[in-house]
Parts: structure tokens; C-alpha cells; sequence
């Protein structure tokens, strides 16, 4: 057995011991993109959370408006006043209370839950943009590392056959030893990079499941390519700025701070309530007697330890940070839509620009094997440009997914993508 054989024969049979049900996808039902997006928004655990917040933010908003509204409680007793004696008292009544002013924390209240709310709902449209680039980014990492293991069984074979073009003129005397080391080395090398292939193949697997919200990698499967679109010729920014979540999300929670001032100003002002009982009281069970009341209660703070003050002061400095927060954010989605957008259209030339690379490297590659068979071409020369071939293959492959990252990158800066 010669020595390349044997180094096949050894490659083979180390490689059949790798298991193939964790790379292979057999049996597994192919999904096409559409159905990605459906499983995405159905299952993406973060998702779910962000759509839980949202209803107890919108719970928690209709909780607010309790405080306009009056508080009712009923209430029976039996007082015995002496246990040698039979005498007792028995008593029921009803009591409503309304408050009729709280320092505007009710106001205050409700329009803080109606901020939280609106925050939620934009951390909501962020979870949604983050489920999009995720998607697209894992379906195309998926799609990248299927069609490059494809690409990496081309180069073996175009590998081996090197190897035995060099070995028939090694072994003629028309070729020196190193030539057919080296051919026998780019082909160890080919396959080297077929089990990284392999193994990027799992690992994207494992990210698209856990997108899609499923616990079996080996069960996904891809079919298709994820749509494109043409990137935007011109932006403007300050337009798309409005409409990002995460600057929606940065208003309602500088909103949400400055209730919370009013809400901590109104422990420093007086309060008034409206209470009125209707009771009955007697010696029997139910007590005939009644005993009815009204009244108007009005509380002023005097002193209470300074919490009250601490508390206003403390709720100031968190308007004051949320304020630079939103600032702050402002600025740099600005930074990140104009990114985005570069990125995008960069992405989308560099792929056309790799595969013209890709052409003129398959065209070059095809007439220097040619001119080699014939001894018109050293082999130095050759191998640069088979090398060159499949470097343009590898690059033309890898910007088709950066492209599609591009795009997903484009629609979550502005908070969008492909969720409902």
C-alpha cells in the first residue's frame, strides 16, 4: 500500500468513527424559512417573557386606577365584657372610604403604570427585532455551513485530483518530490477543513433550535434561503430614530422617573377622605340597633422622619439619570442606524464583487490545469492559482451569509425584522 493510500485508508476509517447521527439531519423534517419565522414566534422563550411583561404592565396599569376608586370592607364582632357575667356586645357594619385627595399620587399613579406600560410594550418590539437578527442570522449560519461542507467534499475531490495528476508526473520524473508532498499536504488539509464543516453544521444547529424554541438540535433542518431586499439608496435618520424601540422604550422610562417624583412629592401634602358607616349593634345575633356614621378626614404631614423628603430627593436623581440615559441612548442609535446601514450596503457589493472574483478564478483555474497537464505551467504557479480558487470559493460562500447578517443587522437597529 503506498503512502497515499494508506493515509486514505487511516482518514477514512478514523473518520467513520465519528457519529453521524449528531451531524447528519436524517429524518429530520425540513423546515423553509417561512416556517422559522412561524416557530420563532410561537416559541422563542424570550419572546414568551416579553410578552408576559406586557400583560403585567397592563394589569398593573389597571391596578393603578384603584385609587379613584372607593375601598369597601364589612366587618361583625363579639365583645364579652365580664366572664362571669352573661353580658356581650354584638356588632356588624359596612364602611366605604373615598379618598377625595392624595396629593395627585393617584394622577401620578396611573400615568406612571401607563409608562411602564408603553415601556413594555417597546421592550416587546426589541425582543421581537432581537428574534428576527437571530433567526437570520442562525437560518443563514445553517445554510453557510451545509453548502460549505458541499464545498468541502469539491475540494477533496479537486484535492485527490491534484494529487494524482502530480503523482503520475512525480512518479514520470517530471515532478519533484516537494511538489507531491505539498499536493498530498493541501489534500490532508481539505479534509481537515471538511470535519471543521462538519462540525460547524451542529453547532448551527444548536442555534437555530434554540431561536426556534426546540430542544432537539438534530431534528432541524433547513430548506430554501432566507428573502432578500435591496438596501435603501438614502436614510434619514432622525426619522427612523422616532420609531426605534429602544428610543420609544428610553421615553416612557424617563416619563415613568418623573411620576415617580410626583408620586414621592405626594407623601409632603395632605391627604382627604370621605368615610361613612352603616353598622348594627345589640346584645343579640343580628343586632337590631344601628349605628350609622359619616365623615370628612382630612391628614397633614408633619414630620416623618425625613423619608418623605429623602424619597423626593431620591426619585429627582433617577429623572436626572433616566434623562442622560435617553441622551445618551440617542446618540449612539443614531451611530448604530448609520452602521447599519453601511454595513448593509457594503455587504451587498462585496458579495457581487466576490462572485466576479469567484468567475475569473474558475475560468483561471480551469486553463492552468490545462497548461500544466501539458508541462506549460510550473507547478508553483499552478498551485497559486488552484489556491486562489478556492479561497474566491470560500470567500464567495461566506459573503452571501454576511450579507444576509448585513440586512438582519440593518432591520434590528431600526427595530424591525420579520416577527409579527
Amino acid at each position: 500500500m503506498t503512502s497515499r493510500s494508506r493515509f486514505t485508508h487511516d482518514y477514512a476509517r478514523w473518520l467513520a468513527l465519528l457519529p453521524a447521527a449528531w451531524f447528519g439531519m436524517a429524518g429530520a423534517a425540513e423546515l423553509s424559512w417561512e416556517s422559522c419565522v412561524t416557530l420563532t414566534a410561537q416559541q422563542n422563550a424570550a419572546l414568551r417573557a416579553a410578552y408576559d411583561n406586557v400583560r403585567a404592565a397592563e394589569h398593573q396599569a389597571r391596578s393603578a386606577f384603584g385609587g379613584y376608586l372607593p375601598s369597601v370592607s364589612a366587618s361583625a364582632g363579639h365583645t364579652k365584657y365580664n366572664p362571669s357575667t352573661t353580658s356581650s356586645t354584638y356588632t356588624a357594619s359596612i364602611t366605604a372610604t373615598q379618598n377625595l385627595f392624595a396629593g395627585f399620587k393617584d394622577q401620578a399613579s396611573v400615568a406612571q403604570a401607563d409608562a411602564n406600560t408603553a415601556a413594555a410594550e417597546a421592550a416587546l418590539s426589541i425582543a421581537k427585532a432581537q428574534a428576527s437578527f437571530d433567526l437570520k442570522s442562525a437560518f443563514a449560519a445553517l445554510r453557510y455551513a451545509e453548502d460549505n461542507l458541499k464545498l468541502a467534499d469539491d475540494i477533496i475531490r479537486r484535492r485527490e485530483e491534484n494529487l494524482r495528476l502530480v503523482e503520475l508526473r512525480f512518479e514520470g520524473g517530471r515532478e519533484n518530490k516537494g511538489s507531491y508532498f505539498l499536493s498530498r499536504a493541501a489534500l490532508a488539509q481539505a479534509r481537515y477543513e471538511r470535519l471543521q464543516a462538519l462540525h460547524a453544521i451542529a453547532v448551527a444547529q444548536e442555534t437555530l433550535a434554540r431561536v426556534l424554541g426546540k430542544d432537539d438540535a438534530r431534528s432541524v433542518a433547513i430548506v430554501g434561503n432566507v428573502p432578500e431586499a435591496a438596501p435603501p439608496e438614502k436614510i434619514d435618520i432622525e426619522a427612523l430614530l422616532a420609531q426605534v424601540p429602544e428610543y420609544r422604550q428610553s421615553l416612557a422610562q424617563e416619563k415613568a422617573a418623573g411620576e415617580a417624583v410626583r408620586i414621592a412629592r405626594s407623601g409632603l401634602l395632605p391627604t382627604l377622605n370621605l368615610t361613612g358607616t352603616a353598622g348594627r349593634q345589640g346584645e343579640d345575633w343580628f343586632p337590631n340597633d344601628r349605628r350609622n356614621s359619616a365623615g370628612v378626614s382630612l391628614s397633614v404631614p408633619i414630620f416623618s422622619g425625613g423619608s418623605d423628603y429623602y424619597a423626593t430627593q431620591s426619585a429627582a436623581a433617577s429623572l436626572s439619570a433616566a434623562q442622560a440615559n435617553r441622551e445618551n441612548l440617542t446618540r449612539t442609535l443614531r451611530t448604530k442606524l448609520q452602521q447599519g446601514h453601511t454595513g448593509f450596503v457594503q455587504a451587498e457589493v462585496k458579495r457581487t464583487v466576490d462572485r466576479e472574483f469567484l468567475e475569473a478564478a474558475a475560468a483561471r483555474a480551469e486553463i492552468a490545469r490545462s497548461k500544466y497537464n501539458n508541462g506549460l505551467l510550473s507547478f508553483e504557479d499552478w498551485d497559486i492559482i488552484e489556491n486562489d480558487l478556492i479561497s474566491r470559493q470560500k470567500a464567495a460562500l461566506a459573503s452571501q451569509r454576511d450579507r444576509v447578517t448585513a440586512e438582519a443587522t440593518w432591520e434590528q437597529a431600526q427595530g424591525k425584522g420579520v416577527i409579527p
